[in-house]
């Protein structure tokens, strides 16, 4: 099979993944409260619990996944094994007779999705750095897509009412063996669709080796061919014994054009038919140091920090609109699914945005926006929601203009994190410093709704505090804006200009 084809189904498989993670979000999350509350007679903080549990597990595995994936280059093996995950928990979820099997099931789903860091590692490797925002942005818009249409499931869902044995089949247990089947449909194309690429880095590794062996010397560094020019013959000096062998200048021209190509950024020369002499890449002492010295640098450090207040204020808000929406609008699962279909549709074409205009603005411009309309949007409900009455008429206004500005605004954020992140450290290391990222994630996103439960009915307090965090966010911006940016690679001149400028200045009699 083509590489070319052998990469498309692995995008595929990707998009695939992504999405079920929001079509699960979707499904789940409308219903989730109104389980627990009716079925099982639970607390608005216990949603809370639940809600941070998913998260949870995906702060204690990214890094597993994340090392899992930079030890041995196998992401499909990570996906695989992390798919019986998602299986096993939403399963779980469906059949569960207590508020604390419900718990029980969300832990072990989210051990399933934390193979994101894995997948995060292997898009930034197979991409260069110039695709590398618009394919992060194509995947979290594709699970923005399964935020759209995972509503659309749940008014069917919500119709069911028959039993499979002993188990009820109803609108709070449907999205459980929903979910499970569809996890299971993933993991069947997972085994057959999925490949684990060769990375751009490595096919340029294999290449310069191939020629090697072959008795060529290729520098990466001054991109130089030794010649002296001969009656139309060239002496290459070979990287074996150190002899010298007369080669004709069809052959260097044919070597040239090859490593031109690959330097001139032509993606079919970057990807090549290697992928059969990849090396099975063993951790190190010295990748580990790495690792170290890369968290520990300042735009590292900024960045994690932006993304845990981002994701903290992001998931203390999604905790409490369920709770909120019937409290102060009286809104049940068919109001909340709607919602969220419409936050979806809003959110596709932000990513879509986003997408086109990451090619013209730096990653950390896209930040600032983001963080500009957070910002914005906490505020404008600090001081019009922290005091609103059930029925209000300034209610719905307030929660759709806020929802629309920090639906707007998140997109931009979260695609020019991620991306930047994955430039500023180690190729190497990229599964572990990614799964370190979603660990942060996962801290603000146990962090969050645990805040924004257990304040629900303290507003003032809840959000002045997630206003605070993104003036602080701001500071850090404008303090380290100059770091943040992707280290500058000088472009080195091609095979074909230093042999051109070598042989001009050769004396033509010799």
């Amino acid at each position: 099979m083509l590489l070319q084809t052998k990469k498309s189904f692995t995008r595929v498989c990707v998009g695939l993944f992504f999405l079920l993670g929001g079509i699960e979000y979707a499904v789940i999350l409308p219903t989730l409260w109104l389980y627990l509350e009716h079925r099982f007679k639970a607390e608005e903080w216990f949603f809370g619990v639940v809600f941070a549990a998913f998260c949870f597990s995906n702060l204690l595995f990214s890094p597993f996944f994340g090392f899992w994936v930079d030890y041995t280059r196998k992401t499909k093996s990570a996906i695989l094994f992390a798919n019986l995950f998602e299986i096993g928990g939403n399963f779980l979820y469906f059949v569960a007779w207590s508020k604390y099997w419900v718990l029980g099931a969300r832990l072990i789903s989210g051990i399933g999705v934390a193979v994101g860091a894995g997948i995060f590692a292997q898009i930034a490797r197979t991409t260069t750095e110039q695709e590398r925002t618009g394919m992060f942005s194509i995947a979290m818009a594709l699970r923005q897509f399964g935020l759209l249409i995972g509503p659309g499931f749940n008014l069917f869902l919500r119709k069911l009412n028959f039993k499979i044995g002993p188990f009820e089949v109803d609108s709070f247990t449907a999205p459980g063996i929903f979910m499970a089947v569809l996890w299971l449909s993933l993991e069947l194309i997972m085994v057959f669709f999925y490949y684990d690429l060769p990375t751009v880095k490595n096919d340029i590794d294999d290449q310069s080796t191939d020629d090697e062996q072959h008795g060529y010397e290729y520098s990466g560094e001054n991109n130089s061919i030794p010649r002296n020019s001969v009656n139309n013959s060239v002496n290459v000096q070979a990287t074996e014994n150190k002899d010298k062998y007369l080669v004709t200048s069809d052959v260097i021209r044919d070597l040239t054009s090859r490593h031109s190509s690959v330097l001139d950024g032509e993606k079919q020369k970057l990807i090549t038919t290697a992928a059969s002499q990849k090396r099975v890449r063993t951790g190190s002492v010295m990748d580990k140091w790495n690792l170290a010295k890369d968290l520990v640098r300042e735009e590292v450090i900024v960045i994690l920090a932006s993304q845990f207040m981002m994701f903290f204020n992001e998931t203390a808000l999604e905790a409490i609109v369920t709770p909120l929406s019937e409290y102060l609008m009286g809104w049940k699962e068919m109001e909340n699914s709607i919602a969220y279909c419409l936050i979806a549709l809003e959110a596709l074409l932000v990513f879509a945005l986003v997408k086109k205009i990451s090619q013209k603005l730096a990653d950390r411009w896209l930040m600032v926006i983001g963080i500009a309309f957070e910002g914005f949007a906490l505020i404008w409900y600090l001081f019009l929601l922290a005091n609103a009455k059930p029925y209000d008429s300034i209610v719905l206004p307030t929660i759709i203009v806020g929802t629309l500005v920090i639906v707007f605004g998140l997109p931009f954020f979260s695609v020019a994190n991620v991306s930047l992140y994955s430039k500023i450290t180690d190729e190497k290391t990229q599964g572990i410093a990614q799964g370190v990222q979603r660990s942060v994630t996962g801290v603000a996103m146990i962090l969050g709704p645990l805040w924004g439960g257990a304040l629900m009915t303290r507003l003032y307090i809840m959000l002045g505090v997630m206003a605070g965090l993104e003036v602080i966010l701001a500071i850090l911006m404008y303090l380290s804006f100059d770091r943040l940016k992707a280290p500058s690679k000088p472009v080195p001149p091609s095979q074909y200009e230093q042999i051109g400028s070598q042989s001009e200045r050769q004396p033509l009699l010799a």
